[in-house]
């Protein structure tokens, strides 16, 4: 245990110049920094008499590491009294921005456990343990930081283009069923917007209609699945918004209606479900793979299998209509797809299974958000499904969510707001040739 006695350079070093760092005990791996502010005047705040000292309080309370050291500050807090006896001011505790009263952390440490979170990706739980307190001291800090940058209208300005889509909350349990929330992604930015309870046209034209008119006609391009409750939401509150299916969720379409295919004809040629040994199981994942991705001996496999385990030929019709509807998202412009999507049609009626004529129907349901897809350039809902697949690490590492206002906080958190970072300055003008 070394003890080093007061000292400008420690004041310094610690970068809080309304604290002057006296005694520094190393105990135990940490750093006991003992400290209080400079001796000044102090006057009442009733009568404006000159106050007198009235003792100290000391505060332990947890400040940002010390070269990854473990550090507390002793806050020696000062104590004051009214001399004036008729004065209703009797005594009062100083007050400093930076250690609140009855606090456990700096607010500078507070601070730094919510960049921990929202800008890190750590889970509250870690954050507290690595400054040595409790979640709930940790998680009031997260509130503290991350909510006023939320509930900032500001953080919706400028938005032109949404991606909206569903994600799982929480899964189906004896006591509720599955909870779905809708996710809305601000399309140019990269950046999460919100996070709903709820995936129906009520929710979605709830919270649009919030944004206001104004807000709603500013957007030009909104992209999803196929969801007809979403698509009732977009059409009443967004007038000036083009539509779109993107390619991958109109190919998930085709590739389900490829494997209820399968099911059902394996069931209608062996009368059981799939196992490790037919061959329609075995090409399970081949089937829904493009074709220009198969090698000419993967491609002739295919065909044998089907050969065998597809008698009439409706499974190989399911794999030609994803292929044909494929071709349609390929197609040069909208008129050349427009063609395409006429084959589309046409292969589905002749083939005359039920799948077929499912997804045929689909298809022309969303027409126009399908063929929207080449007048907009390509627009695609990936982005929100980029979004979709941070939000589950997020969910990974906290364990799940019971709560939507903590999911919802955490995802904007990390998701919904641009942190301004500062990058750290590089010492070397180039990277060394002997750098691994």
């Amino acid at each position: 245990m070394s003890v080093i006695y007061r000292s400008d350079d420690a004041t310094a070093l610690v970068g809080m110049p309304e604290l002057v760092v006296g005694v520094q005990l190393f105990r135990d791996g940490e750093w006991w920094l003992h400290v209080e502010t400079p001796a000044e005047v102090t006057w009442c705040a009733g009568c404006g008499s000159r106050a007198v000292g009235h003792g100290r309080t000391r505060t332990q309370v947890r400040d940002l590491p010390i070269s990854g050291v473990p550090t507390v500050m002793v806050f020696s807090r000062r104590r004051w009294r009214c001399p004036e006896a008729l004065c209703s001011t009797r005594t009062w505790s100083e007050q400093i921005d930076a250690i609140a009263p009855r606090a456990v952390l700096t607010e500078r440490a507070r601070q730094r456990i919510a960049d921990m979170v929202n800008t890190e990706g750590s889970s509250v739980a870690a954050a507290a343990v690595s400054f040595g307190v409790g979640w709930h001291a940790a998680h009031d800090a997260v509130i503290d930081y991350t909510d006023p940058h939320i509930n900032d209208p500001d953080r919706l300005d400028g938005v032109r283009g949404i991606g909206v889509d569903e994600k799982r909350f929480l899964n189906a349990t004896a006591q509720h069923r599955t909870v779905f929330t809708t996710q809305i992604v601000d399309l140019d930015r990269h950046v999460l917007l919100d996070v709903i309870e709820g995936r129906s046209a009520d929710v979605l034209g709830t919270w649009l209609a919030e944004r206001g008119a104004d807000w709603c006609a500013n957007i030009t391009l909104a992209t999803l699945d196929p969801a007809a409750g979403y698509r009732s939401a977009l059409n009443t509150h967004l007038p000036n918004a083009v539509r779109v299916v993107d390619h991958f969720h109109a190919i998930k379409l085709a590739n389900t209606a490829t494997d209820d295919t399968r099911r059902r004809v394996q069931q209608d040629t062996l009368g059981h479900r799939g196992r490790n040994g037919d061959p329609l199981y075995r090409g399970r994942r081949v089937f829904l793979t493009a074709w220009e991705r198969l090698s000419d001996e993967r491609l002739a496999w295919m065909l044998d299998v089907l050969a065998v385990g597809d008698p009439y030929g409706e499974l190989g019709a399911a794999i030609m209509a994803k292929e044909l509807l494929r071709e349609v998202y390929n197609a040069r412009d909208v008129a050349h797809a427009r063609r395409r999507l006429i084959v589309f049609f046409q292969h589905c009626a002749d083939a005359d299974t039920v799948e077929l004529k499912r997804l045929a129907a689909t298809v022309d349901r969303w027409r126009p958000e399908f063929l929207a897809y080449h007048t907009t350039g390509g627009a695609s809902n990936g982005r929100v499904e980029n979004i979709h697949m941070l939000a589950e690490k997020i969910r990974r590492n906290a364990h799940g969510f019971s709560s939507h206002t903590n999911y919802r906080r955490r995802l904007l958190g990390r998701l919904g707001i641009k942190s301004a970072t500062i990058q750290t300055r590089r010492i070397r003008g180039r990277q060394p040739h002997s750098a691994a």
